[in-house]
């Protein structure tokens, strides 16, 4: 007789996989934990880099795989994704009949995912709830991915707050720190010279880790993207490294930009998704990372690399003091870039603010041991003013 916990964890993109992946790892070498894995979204989409191939090459197996269908990243590409995989999780379910489903973020193909498993009664673990990042429509979806959620992992106090404020039980809250740091202290780095050779980089040269994605609540997009690229046609001295826009809506304006000036600059390349490991050496060994991901925010700071942070998409986080806040405006831009040199050439030692404490080994004993029968009864929980 099988006693244990079947743990099914969602992952849609390869950002949320580089933070699940030591998860998965410990999930499977538990002697109380069943491993499921789906994987959808950004995963299965061929222009993105079918990143689900990455889980695979770790070892990892995939027990389904949900196609979105998605090619164009306007509106109605979006719903029509959210749709088809809303249609096809149900199967999925049925048949891998999960104690807890895990996910993590905020991502558009990650709310159908809990949309079924309210309706199917399943309960749900979410990292990350409780952020806030007012440039995307994530926000919105964050929060009701947690009203929908039983079981919460944050990775600040503030986030904690924040979803005890929402009305979720304090019980069931946990402030456990992020799990991409965990990984990126897990991870045995191979030489800079591996990493400049396989990027065809000039070992006497600096590089710029680029990884711009749309704000959806802005028409500001072009503005960042052709800006930036301003300020990179006026620094040839340094090489520059790309990365794909997500899947978000507006994403193909940010691309159509990169593609060209990449074809016309030889400093400078693009590529579709790193991977896990990759990525980070090219976080590790940069001379820091422009954009707005919350890469920049969360994982940059404890490889000691500065950021510099453009528009309001991280806007709510708390920020680290070698976050380098800029508009989209190109003066903007160059008066935090002289900041970010200045203190990576400085080499200034930068401390995380998202660090936790023995947070895998404390989520795999929540997930073995809590308490699931009516978990999913909530109630609001009404914080009282004086």
């Amino acid at each position: 007789m099988n006693n244990k916990r079947t743990i099914c964890v969602v992952s849609s993109s390869r950002a949320d996989y580089n933070h699940l992946h030591l998860l998965m790892t410990e999930i499977n070498k538990s002697p109380k934990l069943d491993l499921k894995i789906i994987v959808t979204g950004m995963h299965m989409i061929k222009e993105c880099g079918l990143t689900y191939r990455e889980i695979l090459k770790d070892g990892f197996k995939i027990d389904k795989r949900i196609q979105t269908f998605q090619t164009k990243y306007k509106e109605k590409d979006i719903l029509s994704a959210m749709s088809n995989i809303l249609k096809f999780v149900y199967s999925a379910f049925n048949k891998l009949k999960p104690d807890i489903v895990v996910i993590l973020g905020d991502r558009y193909d990650i709310f159908p995912i809990c949309i079924a498993c309210h309706v199917m009664q399943i309960p749900i673990a979410h990292f990350h709830g409780g952020e806030v990042t007012s440039g995307a429509i994530d926000d919105a979806i964050r929060h009701s991915i947690s009203k929908m959620s039983d079981i919460h992992f944050t990775a600040h106090k503030n986030f904690k707050k924040r979803l005890i404020q929402l009305g979720e039980n304090s019980k069931y809250v946990y402030n456990i720190g992020s799990l991409g740091i965990d990984a990126i202290k897990k991870i045995k780095y191979k030489s800079k010279k591996h990493i400049y050779n396989k990027y065809n980089l000039d070992s006497s040269s600096k590089y710029f880790l680029i990884c711009l994605h749309p704000e959806t609540l802005s028409n500001d997009n072009e503005s960042a993207i052709t800006n930036l690229l301003k300020y990179i046609d006026k620094h040839k001295n340094y090489n520059y490294i790309f990365t794909y826009p997500n899947s978000d809506t507006n994403s193909d304006i940010i691309l159509k930009y990169i593609k060209k000036h990449a074809t016309k600059n030889k400093n400078s390349q693009l590529i579709r998704s790193a991977g896990r490991h990759d990525f980070l050496h090219l976080l590790k060994y940069s001379a820091g990372i422009l954009g707005n991901s919350s890469s920049g925010i969360i994982e940059a700071p404890t490889l000691n690399i500065p950021t510099l942070n453009i528009g309001m998409r991280q806007n709510g986080r708390p920020f680290g003091k070698s976050i380098h806040n800029a508009t989209s405006s190109l003066k903007s831009i160059e008066q935090a870039m002289k900041k970010l040199i200045s203190s990576h050439d400085e080499k200034k030692d930068i401390k995380s603010i998202y660090q936790g404490k023995n947070a895998i080994k404390n989520v795999i004993k929540i997930l073995s041991t809590i308490n699931l029968i009516n978990i999913k009864r909530k109630k609001f929980n009404d914080i009282e003013y004086g």
